[in-house]
This record gives structure tokens, sequence and C-alpha cells, in this order.
């Protein structure tokens, strides 16, 4: 197979790949209906479940605030306000009433973790690791998936657009005539 023939499939195969997303837009949204119908069940675990799945395949904050829910309604305070505060730090155009609510959330489930709280003395702090720190897990935020990034789109863009171009070009150049001898006219 030529260069530009492998060119033309490599640029039909990322068209059917791109086509295929709506089938995946399907799959999502019965996914998502499914988490509300087991949340309004009271079927929180599983709702959990199934919202950690979807906000990791696309790091949509609804989701966050979606398992901040599970959490609150498990009675689990930390991953609750945990969620909680990152969906107010991710969700963009947050309408204040729903950080308004989202807050209440926070301090409901701070006064849960208060109450479970064991009356006994805090322990003794960490004895330093031998890398120096005490022991704290290193900040990692999560970033968005690959293809949530604009880049990724700009790039694949600019690379299917080249590829189509180079494949036409190749293609007209084809020919193996020899050149015309000057001061000759050729066929």
């Amino acid at each position: 197979m030529t260069w530009a023939g492998k060119i033309v499939a490599w640029a039909a195969l990322v068209t059917m790949v791109a086509l295929g997303a709506p089938g995946a837009a399907r799959a999502q949204e019965a996914r998502d209906l499914e988490a509300r119908d087991l949340f309004v069940a009271g079927r929180y675990t599983q709702a959990l479940t199934v919202y950690q799945d979807l906000y990791a395949r696309t790091h949509h904050p609804t989701y966050l605030r979606n398992i901040g829910r599970c959490h609150q309604m498990l009675r689990q305070p930390d991953p609750a306000i945990s969620h909680f505060r990152a969906y107010l730090r991710d969700a963009r155009e947050l309408a204040p009433q729903e950080r308004t609510e989202i807050e209440g959330y926070i301090t409901e489930m701070q006064g849960l973790r208060a109450v479970q709280a064991p009356s006994s003395p805090p322990p003794p702090p960490a004895a330093p690791s031998p890398a120096g720190t005490l022991g704290a897990a290193p900040d990692r935020r999560e970033r968005p998936a690959l293809t949530r990034r604009w880049w990724f789109w700009t790039g694949l863009g600019a690379l299917v657009a080249g590829s189509v171009i180079t494949a036409i070009a190749l293609s007209g150049q084809n020919s193996h005539r020899p050149p015309c001898p000057a001061d000759t006219v050729c066929p």
C-alpha cells in the first residue's frame, strides 16, 4: 500500500471513530439515568459507583456534586465535603443559589463529622519519613482527560487536514513519464 493509501485509510479510520461518538453519548445518558434512578430509590452505594465511573470518563463537575450527595446520604462527611468543594472549584457559571445550597451541604457535613468524631484525644503527630516529609500525601489534582483538552482536538484536526492534503498531493504525482527534453514536443 502506498503512503497516500495509508494516509487515506488512516483518515477514514479517524472519521469512523469520530462518528461513533453519538453512540457513546447515548450510553453515557443511559448510565446517568441509571444513577439518578438508583439515587432516588435510596440505593446510594450503587449510585455512587455509577457516578464515579461517569466522572472518571467525562470529568464533568456535575458528577462531583452527585458523588458528594451520595456520600452525604451515606453519612460519610469527609468524602462528601471533599467532593462538594471540588464541585465549587470546578463548576463554571454556578448560580449563587446553587453555590449557597452546596455550601449548606458542606456545613451540614462538617456538623456530622463533629458528631461522629470520637471524644478521645487526637493521635500524636506522625514521625518524619526517611524522605523528610511528614507522611502527607502529595497534592495530586486530577487532570481532565486527554480528549477534554482543546489542544488535543486542534492537533487531531490539523493532523487529519494535513493527511488529506498530503494524500491529494501524492495522488497527483504518480506519473512516471520521463521529462521532456528541451526544444522538443512531447506527447
